[in-house]
This record gives structure tokens, C-alpha cells and sequence, in this order.
């Protein structure tokens, strides 16, 4: 039991009851029980059963110990499969929660997203996350069934999860240090002003960011994670919004990631991984991934963002028609960013993005993802076999806007790149071979055919 919280018996269950003047009270279990004054806000199917509870979406009691007993009672059923439908409202969740299943789906209902930083407005089904939840807030852990499918060779010692969440939003605890909690709104004029906001902690939120960020969904390391999917949820005002060890199969698809550190960070990778139709807004860096092949990453769009992304090694894979837009009035954390850094690659396309930097940033110096911190706006290291075609670059870089260092046999061609004064287009560093760059070249344009009214 934390510090400063006292303790009551209720149905037999040690509930914790914050004694801090500005603490929620917290629901006690037996509430749990659906009666005529307590709907169901919660209903979890099941291959047992159909199981209704009464958790409290008026987002004014902490929740976090009823959550916990719904997963662990569903847990507690013989190889289970589960879907939890949580009614729109505000769940406050002030402790760690922790599931244990091999398969589960989390559903949300009502229109989701939620800016803390416009209207502030409550939408759908909301996980609102207290000062006391984390770093973890919601892991999933892997779990096993008795026997194997279809073969029923038991006993079965395999573990594994396989998880999605749908619809749902998740908002953290003050992670930039500006105070969400209490309704921060750039339409009341609350200071510090919106656009003059940086999207990494403030001096002083954290002693240690990596050990005490707020991290929504977490994934972590061991055998294994097997399928992941995320559709249309919001994550927002946290330090890392999905946090992932490694995963076999990801498909992270029309979600929204904003006023955070970090998007997506898959740490030690994802065989194949879809991130597509994301907006990612007003953040550090949006997708970060160890290591990847046969993936995708398409379609997303990007708004004052430090860096999109950091592919520290993908084969076989896709960045295509993915937006940037950093505009000349954008944020701090803007000012100093890249499109992307890849570590290694072989076999990458990178075709139809389009790129806009208002900002001359080159290397970031104010960011806590200080290793690598940008070295090019566009910078493609031990790369094999790239296509980097038909992309609009727009800048105002006064150096080098593509980098390529060590690329062998890649083809760079018909890319229209702007910079400032004093930069190029793209440049060779280290040992490189093979590689063919075509600029787009007016002068050798064939002529129009004449215009007929």
C-alpha cells in the first residue's frame, strides 16, 4: 500500500482509500456487482460465459483495483479467450494494471479522441491515467492454455499473447509539465502558450524520463508476443504510447499520437509490422523499431514532430506516401528534426512521401533522443538495393538534405528537393557504390503540348 493511503475490509478484499486531500476515492469491489442504481459499463465475453460489471466511468473514483479483479477473474477461467466493451465515459486509473491472457481484445464505444490541448472535451471511452500509474500502466504479460489447438497435445507449455484495442483512448499524467489535469485549453489563454510548447518533458517533470514516463501499453520482453493490433485508438499527453519488446506481427493502423516523447517504440522489433493511416502530432519522435522486414509503413501523416522515424534496421520493406508538415510557427520540438534515420537497410522503397520543413533544424540539440539525433533531415546508413524515388523533399536546409552513407547498388531518381543557401540535394559519405541519381532536370524536359480551348 502506497505511502499516505489507508486501507478498509470490504466483501473480504483489502480496498485502498487515499487519504490525500486531492486523491480520488477508489472504488471499492463489491461495486463491482451490476444492481438497478449500477448499470454495466463493462461486459466481458467470453468462451465460458457472458460477464457484466459496474465500473466507474464517471472518471471521479480511481478504478485501477476493480479493473485489476475484472482481468484477474477473466484470467482466472479455464483457457479463456476474452473481449472486454467498456461503455463511453472516463475510467481514472491511478495504480498499474496487469493482464494476464493469451488472447483479448479491448473495445471502445462512442467517437474517440481527445486534444488536451484544444477543447477538452470528453469523447468515447477514455482511460485517464493518475500520477501514481506507471511507468507501466496496462501490461500485457503472456499466459498459456492447458493444451494445444487443434493437435490437444497436452500438457501445453507454450505462452504467448495476442492482443488488440479498438476505440479506445488513453491520456497520461502531465507528461509535457503542463498541467492537463486541472483542463489546460489554449482557447482560455493559459500560459505557457500552445505553440510555444516543446514536446519533451519540462525541466524537472522527470529525474530519470525512462524510469518514471508514462509508457500507455506495454508489451515486454520474453516468449512472446504474437499479434498485436490497434485500431482507431487515441494516445495523448504520455511519455511512450505503445511500448513493445518485440512482437511477431503488428498492425498499428488509424490512430492518433499526440503531446508526447514518443509514438510508437518497438524496442527490439516486429517480424512484420503495419503502421498505417496514423496522424502523429506534436511529439518527439513518432515510430521508433529495432528491427523489422516485409513491412509497411505508409500512409501516415506527421505534424510538428521532431523526427518521424527511426528504423534502426528493415529489409524488404515500404515507406511510402507517408506527410510531413513542420511548419515556421510550429513547436519547439519541430525546430530541430528529420524526416527519418535509418540504421541498415536492404531491399527499402521509399516513394511518394511528402515532406514540407519551414525550419532551417539540422542535428536536434534540444531533445532527450540525443543518440541519433538527426545528422541529415533525410539519413540512410549500410543500406543495399534502395529505390528513394518520386518523393517531394521541401526545405529550407542549409546542408545536405539526403544523406547517404555506405549505400551499395540504390537508385535515388526523379526526387524534387529543395534547400536553403549553402545545402544540396544529396550527398555520398563513406564507402559507396553502385548507386544511380537521376535529378529532376528542367532543361531536359520535353516540350508541352499545346493547351486547346
Amino acid at each position: 500500500m502506497k505511502t499516505g493511503m489507508r486501507g478498509i475490509i470490504v466483501g473480504g478484499i483489502l480496498c485502498a482509500l487515499v487519504c490525500a486531500a486531492d486523491a480520488k476515492p477508489v472504488q471499492p469491489l463489491d461495486d463491482l456487482k451490476v444492481t438497478e442504481s449500477r448499470f454495466a459499463t463493462v461486459e466481458v465475453l467470453t468462451d465460458h460465459s457472458i460477464f457484466e460489471y459496474h465500473l466507474d466511468n464517471s472518471g471521479e473514483r480511481d478504478v485501477s483495483l476493480a479493473l485489476q479483479e475484472i482481468f484477474d477473474r477473466t484470467a482466472g477461467l479455464n483457457d479463456t479467450s476474452a473481449t472486454f466493451n467498456f461503455l463511453p465515459g472516463v475510467y481514472f486509473i491511478d495504480g498499474p494494471i496487469n493482464v494476464h491472457l493469451v488472447s483479448l481484445e479491448l473495445r471502445g464505444h462512442g467517437h474517440g479522441g481527445l486534444d488536451v490541448h484544444g477543447m477538452c472535451l470528453k469523447s468515447g471511452t477514455v482511460f485517464q491515467f493518475g500520477k501514481h500509474t506507471g511507468p507501466d500502466c496496462i501490461t500485457f504479460h503472456r499466459a498459456g492454455h492447458s493444451k494445444s489447438f487443434p493437435a490437444g497435445e497436452a500438457p501445453w507449455k507454450q505462452v504467448n499473447s495476442k492482443v488488440a484495442v479498438i476505440g479506445m483512448t488513453f491520456v497520461g499524467y502531465n507528461n509535457t509539465g503542463v498541467d492537463t489535469d486541472k483542463g489546460y485549453s489554449r482557447f482560455r489563454k493559459d500560459e505557457p502558450n500552445f505553440r510555444g510548447l516543446n514536446w519533451w518533458p519540462a525541466e524537472g517533470r522527470y529525474d530519470d524520463e525512462e524510469k518514471e514516463g508514462q509508457r500507455a501499453l506495454v508489451f515486454p520482453k520474453g516468449w512472446k508476443n504474437e499479434l498485436l493490433r490497434v485500431n482507431s485508438c487515441y494516445f495523448t499527453d504520455l511519455y511512450v504510447g505503445l511500448e513493445i519488446a518485440y512482437c511477431d506481427v503488428s498492425y498499428i493502423t488509424d490512430s492518433w499520437f499526440a503531446q508526447m516523447v514518443y509514438g510508437i517504440r518497438i524496442k527490439g522489433g516486429s517480424a512484420v509490422v503495419l503502421i498505417k493511416n496514423n496522424c502523429f502530432a506534436d511529439l518527439e519522435t513518432g515510430v521508433i523499431i529495432g528491427e523489422t522486414k516485409a513491412s509497411n509503413l505508409n500512409g501516415n501523416g506527421f505534424a510538428y514532430v521532431s523526427k518521424c522515424f527511426e528504423l534502426r534496421k528493415i529489409n524488404e520493406s515500404t515507406v511510402s506516401n507517408n506527410t510531413l508538415t513542420n511548419w515556421k510557427n510550429s513547436t519547439g520540438a519541430a525546430a530541430f528534426g528529420a524526416f527519418c534515420h535509418i540504421g541498415s537497410s536492404k531491399n527499402l522503397v521509399m516513394t511518394g512521401n511528402s515532406i514540407n520543413q519551414e525550419i532551417d533544424s539540422r542535428t536536434k540539440t534540444r531533445t532527450v533522443d540525443a543518440a541519433p539525433n538527426g545528422r541529415a533531415f533525410i539519413n540512410i546508413e549500410d543500406s543495399e538495393n534502395l529505390m528513394f524515388a518520386n518523393n517531394v523533399v521541401n526545405t529550407i536546409q542549409s546542408q545536405t538534405v539526403v544523406r547517404l552513407h555506405n549505400v551499395r547498388f540504390s537508385a535515388i531518381i526523379d526526387n524534387i528537393i529543395t534547400y536553403g543557401a549553402g545545402g544540396n540535394a544529396v550527398a555520398q559519405t563513406g564507402t559507396c557504390q553502385g548507386n544511380y541519381y537521376r535529378p529532376i532536370d528542367p532543361e531536359k524536359s520535353a516540350p508541352f503540348e499545346p493547351f486547346k480551348p
